[in-house]
Parts: C-alpha cells; structure tokens; sequence
C-alpha cells in the first residue's frame, strides 16, 4: 500500500488529493483546496502555500508527491503568478525532503480519462468514479489534484 499526494497549484486555490494505492486500486483519502485571500499581498500568500503544503505533508507522510506541470498561459502575468505558486509548492516538498513527480496537463487527462483533451467536467466524473465518490466535489482544484495523485500509479514513474 502506498499513499499518493497530488498538487494542482494556483495563487488563488491550490488544490490537493490524498489516495491509498493498494493492487491497482485506489481509495479516497483526504483532499481540499488551499485559498489564498486576495486582498493579502503576493509575499503573504505564496508563504501560506508553502507552509500549508509543508504542514500537509509532514502531517501525512505520503510516499510519493505528483504535481502538474504549468502549461504558459497567453496571458504572461497569469503564467508568472501561476508559476510562483507552484514554486511555494515546490519548495515545500524538497524541505520535506521529497522529489516532486510531475506531470503534464495532458499527460494527467490521457491516464485518468484515456483522452489528452478531456474537460474539467470530465476529469471529475472519471477521478469520483475511480474513487468510488458519491458525493459531489464542489471544487476542480481538489478533482484535478486527485487526478494528479492517480496519475502517479498509472504512469507507474
């Protein structure tokens, strides 16, 4: 059994996902979404991702941690912001000692829903049904990050 974290990471949500990976299958753990306060400055809320996935993990141990890779956005500061929060995160994981997995957007759509182009919609229909989830997550930040903790198995990296 192991278990898997997968990041999605945002300046204004940060999404997470715990699952337990037993003989090719796998169990809901824990996940939420870290929302940063948009009135707090970029410094207070790049510092509240990384303490917050840093106290995640030391809280959990998983064994391995998946992150999705940042795709450039055509707008250049989205990409900037986008690119520090994932930088928090980053640092957060090698503190606690980690190597990040990642992977590209596509990369997680293809495993999870067997096309690299599926929506938000789909991804979450697909990560609730590998999970057995009957309740409905309200947030694509938590799906995706659940999807990138899958990913982990079945890309097998």
């Amino acid at each position: 059994m192991q278990i898997f974290l997968g990041i999605d990471p945002g300046l204004n949500n940060t999404g997470w996902g715990m699952v337990e990976y037993h003989n090719s299958n796998y169990k809901l753990i824990e996940y939420g979404v870290l929302k940063t306060k948009i009135s707090d400055s970029l410094e207070i809320r790049l510092s509240f991702i990384f303490d917050s996935i840093f106290n995640l993990i030391q809280l959990k141990k998983p064994d391995k941690i998946s992150m999705e890779k940042v795709f450039v956005n055509i707008n250049p500061l989205t990409s900037e912001k986008l690119i520090m929060a994932r930088t928090a995160a980053f640092l957060a994981i090698a503190k606690a000692k980690y190597n990040v997995i990642e992977f590209f957007p596509n990369e997680i759509k293809k495993a999870v829903t067997n096309n690299g182009r599926s929506n938000k919609k789909v991804i979450k229909a697909k990560v609730q049904q590998i999970l057995n989830i009957t309740d409905n997550i309200k947030k694509f930040d938590a799906t995706d990050a659940l999807a990138v903790a899958i990913c982990i198995g079945l890309m097998k990296k």
